[in-house]
């Protein structure tokens, strides 16, 4: 049984998801999300059983809709839990932004912008329309210093 679940993300966030290497996309403009999908995983750990019936909230502003396959009729996401899995999404988004600047600043040095543009322009999201494009130099100018915080403390317990 195909089930639906619908979550308020940001802009970016969505056009991130709504690409082939997550699922095939549906012409309603939702995400199929197959059975091996890191999304698909993420969501089955959500599912609980749930036996009454309930209202369905429909989420405001800008919706993605994500379609799996169940084959119990009483288990679904509950209302609750979107949120989490909205913000496990938008983890998934900062860390593959991470993965990619990094193995390029690492490869090449110099300024990181263009690596962020190219990310960017990968995934069809247009900078300072979808997202502030300082918000997004700003995830990884944290990534930067958080590890260069470790680095120094750990050279710190090296040499005590």
């Amino acid at each position: 049984m195909r089930k639906k679940v619908v979550i308020s993300v940001p802009k970016h966030l969505k056009k991130y998801l709504l690409n082939p290497e997550f699922g095939s996309i549906e012409p309603d403009g939702g995400l199929y999300v197959g059975g091996r999908s890191l999304i698909r995983a993420q969501i089955s750990s959500m599912i609980v059983a749930i036996p009454y019936v309930y209202q369905r909230v429909e989420p405001s502003g800008n919706n993605l809709t994500i379609w799996y396959s169940c084959r119990d009729k009483t288990h679904e996401v509950p209302p609750e839990k979107i949120s989490i899995l909205a913000k496990a999404l938008d983890e998934l988004f900062r860390r593959s932004l991470i993965i990619e600047v990094r193995a390029l600043h690492g490869l090449c040095g110099g300024d990181y912008s263009r690596f962020i543009r190219s990310f960017l322009e990968r995934y069809q999201i247009e900078p300072d329309v979808d997202v502030d494009f300082e918000t997004i130099r700003k995830i990884y100018r944290d990534y930067l210093e958080r590890v260069d915080k470790q680095t120094r403390a750990s050279q710190i317990n090296i040499f005590a």
